[in-house]
């Protein structure tokens, strides 16, 4: 009874994620956008109660329906699996009742991982250069102001503001990466309230702790940013990118020891705001406070050393 009831609700979320997806592609204005929001919500559902293996079944099923659709609209193959692994990612970890802050973390690293891996592949395999429309966009508009004889801008400028887009386009995904993975969230907890769901909320600044795994991506990107890759291209950016993301995850780990031994200590909050605050000038004004912060949030990630104070 209890694996027929698994099957139908693997079939209805698999279907709403189709549905959704579908809402998508099809290009609807304002329902396109709350189907993007929408879509990894079915199938973090469905892992988040059944687990990995179900999650990664109904994943899959529904991932290859919604590619026949991309493909009769021209879209993007990769976008439908994009989706799902986002899905099945934050939902495993509800499932293995990871802290708020790891559940958080994923929400904004699959999304800026995933479109990055999107950005190439549409560069490299399909020809298309995003930049070059957007380019194209704007002398289109540069000409048809010249018959009205209205000047707004010239070749230097779009040239200009064409590289000013490329050197930021990494950081702009990771922006995107981090809105949509705090609206993720916040529409995981609002669907975990609802159902009935128990989940970790979020805790005080002290106790945040991220996934040792972090230390791994950060001598990953680190080791790519050894490579020669052509400056101000886009593997080079990403790497960057990348690079200073992971270092940011070690920051705050650092900055929330520091927290921690305070509170241990018995510090007042007072203390411990303007403490950290302190070290938060320190490190926009010396780029060597930065490095042993990162290298305290390292070790701290690494060996958990700040288990030792609660036992």
């Amino acid at each position: 009874m209890e694996d027929k009831k698994v099957v139908t609700r693997g079939i209805m979320n698999g279907l709403l994620f189709v549905l959704l997806y579908s809402l998508l592609v099809t290009g609807i204005p304002l329902i396109n956008i709350l189907a993007f929001i929408a879509l990894p919500l079915p199938l973090l559902y469905m892992t988040s109660v059944y687990g990995l293996k179900t999650g990664i079944l109904t994943g899959s099923l529904s991932s290859i329906v919604a590619i026949l659709i991309s493909l009769i609209f021209s879209s993007i193959i990769l976008l439908p699996i994009g989706f799902a692994l986002i899905g099945v990612l934050g939902g495993y970890y509800q499932y293995m009742k990871k802290s708020a802050v790891e559940r958080l973390s994923i929400f904004i690293i699959a999304p800026f991982l995933f479109s990055a891996i999107i950005y190439v592949v549409i560069e490299g395999l399909y020809g298309i250069s995003i930049l070059g429309a957007v380019r194209d966009t704007m002398y289109e508009t540069q000409n048809l102001a010249e018959t009205f004889a209205v000047d707004v801008y010239d070749d230097a400028f779009i040239d200009a503001y064409i590289q000013m887009l490329r050197d930021m386009m990494p950081f702009l995904l990771l922006i995107f990466g981090a809105i949509y993975g705090f609206i993720v969230y916040g529409l995981s907890t609002l669907m975990f309230k609802r159902v009935g769901i128990t989940y970790n909320k979020l805790p005080p600044f002290r106790d945040w702790e991220f996934p040792r795994y972090f230390i791994v991506f950060y001598f990953i990107f680190l080791v790519l940013g050894l490579f020669p890759f052509e400056q101000g291209s886009f593997m080079a950016s990403v790497s960057l990118i990348g690079f200073n993301i992971f270092s940011i995850f070690l920051v705050l780990q650092g900055l929330s020891f520091i927290q921690t031994y305070m509170y241990y200590k018995k510090a007042s909050k007072a203390s411990m705001i303007m403490v950290t605050i302190g070290i938060v000038l320190c490190m926009l004004l010396i780029s060597l406070a930065v490095f042993f912060v990162r290298i305290i949030g390292m070790f701290d990630m690494m060996l958990r050393i700040r288990d030792r104070f609660k036992e």
